[in-house]
């Protein structure tokens, strides 16, 4: 069996960001109580399952209360099998981060951690809908670093309005200090439902991938860009998400959590009053369930395997007649580029993937 995955879906926030699209919800403590509650229903349907990895993400899941979190790591224990656990991720967000938090996280086991910078001005952290300051992600780098945790990454955002080259430049200056062990480098992407949507703005594609190669100039000198939008020092690459892009399996649990088990594409309804209803009347939460045939199985391994820029995609996973001539045409145009049996992007289309990717879609 492929090394299985978990991952928990915690949607509670304190405020929703101005460009988030993933499912969330304000916090509130009473409810939180009723949807860690389901979650142990929903995860009793998966017992006894062996799990390599486990991520929590959310939302924020830093803003559960040290119960509460607490709670979602014994119902994890009970459940299932995490004898062959190799990596706990936690996501935290500076302003609802403490040092009992970090403590107990890391009593539980979780030895990586995944922290919301998105950026080092305040003025920029504001317009991006952010509640905490650079000086409070110091603090709770500085914390982490203290406790023992040793495999921290750091989440930035780039290619948002007024941030100039000159600014992003500093950006990765200053992020660089801190020595962190991986960074995820996102540009920003105007989706539907968020607050930058509605508001009409326009991202300028020229300028992010002028940040991107910045950023790439700068990075590589120290990390190895082994993933589109992440980066990682020696023998750090994130496990569980790497095992997405393997196209692994993975369990997802808690209302919007995307799953893929059992050749079954799932997600969850995105409603958390709905999600607790439903499970607590032990009715079926999924809101998405697809079957994943041999078609759809090799498109998804081709697109999520060549996002993986170090490992590429073996040359024998092209077997639909479609496929080999998609990867025929890629390779002429220096799209992709062939290394012994592998297939891989060509660096200069790193930052156009989707324009990769959408010759293999059939």
């Amino acid at each position: 069996m492929n090394d299985l995955g978990l991952y928990i879906h915690i949607p509670f926030c304190k405020k929703k960001c101005n460009y988030c699209n993933f499912f969330s919800v304000n916090y509130n403590f009473f409810l939180c109580d009723l949807y860690i509650e389901s979650i142990k229903y929903e995860s009793i349907k998966f017992y006894g399952k062996k799990i390599k990895s486990i991520y929590v993400g959310g939302g924020s899941p830093s803003i559960l209360s040290l119960n509460q979190i607490k709670k979602i790591f014994i119902i994890l224990e009970k459940t299932f099998d995490l004898s062959a656990v190799r990596e706990i991720t936690f996501e935290l967000n500076p302003e609802s981060t403490t040092i009992d938090k970090l403590y107990l996280l890391k009593d539980f086991g979780v030895n990586r951690l995944s922290i919301g910078m998105q950026c080092t001005e305040d003025k920029f952290l504001f317009f991006l809908g952010r509640e905490h300051s650079f000086k409070t992600f110091c603090k709770i780098y500085d914390m982490t670093r203290k406790i023992g945790f040793n495999n921290v990454n750091i989440d930035l955002i780039y290619g948002f309005n007024n941030q100039t080259i000159n600014s992003w430049e500093k950006t990765i200056k200053t992020v660089l200090y801190f020595d962190a062990e991986h960074l995820s480098l996102y540009p920003l992407s105007i989706e539907k439902n968020t607050f930058f949507y509605r508001n009409g703005m326009v991202i300028d594609d020229f300028t992010q991938r002028h940040m991107y190669d910045i950023a790439s100039e700068f990075l590589e000198k120290k990390y190895i860009h082994y993933e589109i939008s992440n980066w990682a020092k020696k023998n750090m690459e994130s496990f569980h998400n790497s095992n997405y892009w393997r196209n692994f399996e993975y369990i997802g649990i808690g209302a919007g959590a995307s799953g893929y088990f059992k050749k079954f594409r799932y997600k969850n309804i995105e409603n958390v009053e709905k999600y607790i209803k439903l499970i607590i009347n032990n009715f079926d939460v999924r809101v998405e369930n697809e079957y994943i045939n041999d078609i759809i199985y090799e498109t998804e391994k081709i697109i999520l395997g060549l996002r993986l820029l170090n490992d590429g995609v073996s040359i024998n996973s092209f077997r639909n007649l479609e496929h080999k001539k998609s990867v025929l045409m890629c390779l002429k145009k220096k799209m992709l580029k062939k290394e012994k049996n592998k297939v891989k992007l060509v660096k200069d289309y790193v930052f156009l993937f989707n324009q990769v990717a959408s010759n293999f879609i059939i």
